[in-house]
């Protein structure tokens, strides 16, 4: 992943998973997930997940006025959380993939797994 792209997801997930603002360790363990299955992801699906990234990087200015990194926490997450909104279906319908894909990657992480009462995969507990 490029740096720039790996800056943006890590803004759009810290809205859609706040415990992971201002949290290195956790935004480490998220993108070491995130990638893992992005990269897995046959390459037009990346590729959509890529282009509406820069879509979302670029609506910021007709919305906010301002670029999509320079907007703070509370500024992210009411634009975000108005994508959801937005009338144009395709759109909707790429961020929710990319929620969902945020959500994975997130609740793969194994420090995670005791705050949902996850106790592992059944192969680990079967001894």
């Amino acid at each position: 992943m490029n740096p720039h792209f790996k800056q943006n997801i890590i803004l759009i997930s810290e809205i859609i998973v706040p415990k992971i603002h201002k949290n290195d360790a956790l935004q480490y363990a998220f993108l070491k997930n995130f990638k893992h299955i992005f990269q897995g992801l046959e390459k037009d699906s990346s590729n959509k997940i890529k282009l509406l990234v820069i879509v979302i990087e670029n609506l910021s200015f007709i919305y906010n006025f301002k670029s999509f990194n320079d907007l703070n926490f509370n500024e992210r997450d009411k634009y975000i959380n108005n994508l959801f909104e937005f009338p144009i279906g395709k759109i909707v319908g790429g961020l929710t993939g990319l929620r969902s894909l945020i959500l994975i990657s997130y609740y793969g992480i194994e420090d995670i797994w005791p705050t949902i009462q996850y106790d592992g995969p059944i192969n680990n507990r079967v001894k």
